[in-house]
C-alpha cells in the first residue's frame, strides 16, 4: 500500500480549486542532503505497480544508494479520479486536470517529501509527457529527464486517434453520457479494438509476434487489450485520455504556447527516448524536440513492438531504459 498526499484548494490551470489527492509510493530512503531522488510517473491506465517495472530487475536502479517516488497520476483510479470522488465533482462532473496541473501537484508533494533536488524524472508513454513538463516547468530541482516513448506535446494525429477512442466509448447507449449504472462493455470492447492496432506496429502483427507473448492470434491481442482497460473506469479512462489530448508544455502563462522557447528551457540533461515504430509518439516528432533542447540526445529503442514496448515489460526495450538510466545516473 502506498500513501495519499492531500492538497487543498489547489487552483487548475482552467481556474478550478479542488482539494487534491494524490497516491503515491516510496522505495529507499532520502538522504540528508535531499538529493538523491527519482520521480517515475504512471502512464495511460497505469499505476504505480507498473510504473516500478522501469526501474526495477538487475539493472534498475539501486534503491539502497537512490530514494524512488511513484507518483500515480490524476484521473487513474487511485489518486483524484471520476472513480473515486465525491458529489459534485463524481464521474462524468470530475474537473479537466492538464499535464501542467498534475506535475505542478507532484512538486508540492515532492517538496513535502523533503527533497531537494531530483537526480532523474521519468516515465512511459503519459509519463514521457510528465517527464517533458518536469524537465520545462521545474528545472531548477531536476538533473535529468528521461520521457519513454512520449512528447512534449500531443501530435495533431496522435489527438485525431484518442479522439477515436474516445468516440468509441461514448458511442456506447450504456455510457449515459458517463452516468452509467454498469461498465459500458459494448463501449470499451470498441475502444480496446481499435486501441490495439495502434499499440503495436505493422509488423508486429504480419509476423504474428504477438506469439511472443503468450498469445495465439489477433483476437487474443485485442482480448489482452480489452481485459488491461476495463480494469479501469470508464470515466477515469476518460479523464487521463483528455490530459493526454491536452498535452503542451508551452500552454501556459510562461511560454504563451512558444514551443520552442518551452523546448529550449529544458536545461536539464535529456535522454529522449522514442521507438522507431510508434505510432503514437513518433520518431520525426523526437527528432524536432531533441534539435531544440540544449542538452539532449535522441535514443531510439529498435523494435517492432511499437509503443508497448516502452512499458518495461520487453526485454529488448528493457535493456535499452536500463543503460539510459545508469547513464544519466552516473552523469
Amino acid at each position: 500500500m502506498g500513501d495519499i498526499f492531500r492538497i487543498d484548494g489547489y487552483r487548475t490551470q482552467a481556474g478550478l480549486e479542488f482539494d487534491v489527492l494524490l497516491a503515491y509510493r516510496t522505495l529507499g530512503n532520502l538522504n540528508a542532503s535531499g538529493d538523491n531522488a527519482v520521480v517515475v510517473t504512471t502512464s495511460y491506465s497505469g499505476q504505480d505497480d507498473e510504473a516500478e517495472l522501469l526501474i526495477g530487475g538487475e539493472q534498475g536502479i539501486d534503491i539502497d544508494a537512490h530514494y524512488v517516488v511513484l507518483i500515480n497520476m490524476i484521473s487513474n483510479g487511485l489518486s483524484s479520479s471520476p472513480s473515486n470522488t465525491a458529489a459534485p465533482f463524481d464521474g462524468p462532473r470530475f474537473p479537466r486536470f492538464t499535464v501542467h496541473d498534475n506535475v505542478a501537484c507532484q512538486r508540492k508533494l515532492v517538496e513535502a517529501l523533503g527533497i531537494k533536488h531530483l537526480r532523474l524524472v521519468t516515465g512511459f508513454s503519459m509519463g514521457g509527457l510528465q517527464t517533458f513538463e518536469w524537465g520545462c516547468q521545474h528545472g531548477d530541482m531536476v538533473s535529468a529527464i528521461l520521457p519513454i516513448c512520449g512528447a512534449a506535446r500531443v501530435s495533431p494525429h496522435n489527438w485525431l486517434f484518442l479522439d477515436g477512442v474516445r468516440a468509441a466509448l461514448e458511442l456506447d447507449p450504456e455510457f449515459a453520457g458517463g452516468s452509467y449504472a454498469s461498465a459500458p462493455e459494448a463501449g470499451l470492447r470498441a475502444f480496446a479494438r481499435i486501441y490495439t492496432g495502434w499499440a503495436l506496429s505493422q509488423t508486429f502483427f504480419r509476423e504474428a509476434q504477438y506469439t511472443a507473448l503468450g498469445l495465439d492470434s489477433v483476437e487474443s491481442v485485442v482480448g489482452f487489450v480489452y481485459d488491461y482497460f476495463a480494469r479501469r473506469d470508464a470515466n477515469d479512462l476518460l479523464g487521463m485520455l483528455w490530459t493526454w489530448q491536452h498535452a503542451d508544455i508551452s500552454k501556459n502563462d510562461r511560454f504563451g504556447g512558444d514551443f520552442e522557447a518551452a523546448l529550449a528551457a529544458i536545461s536539464a540533461r535529456a535522454i529522449v527516448m522514442p521507438c522507431t515504430t510508434d505510432l503514437y509518439f513518433t520518431t520525426a516528432d523526437s527528432e524536432i524536440e531533441v534539435k531544440h533542447m540544449p542538452n539532449a540526445e535522441l535514443r531510439l529503442i529498435e523494435s517492432t513492438f511499437g509503443h508497448f514496448v516502452g512499458g518495461g515489460q520487453v526485454p529488448e526495450g528493457k535493456v535499452v531504459i536500463d543503460a539510459a538510466i545508469a547513464d544519466l545516473l552516473a552523469t
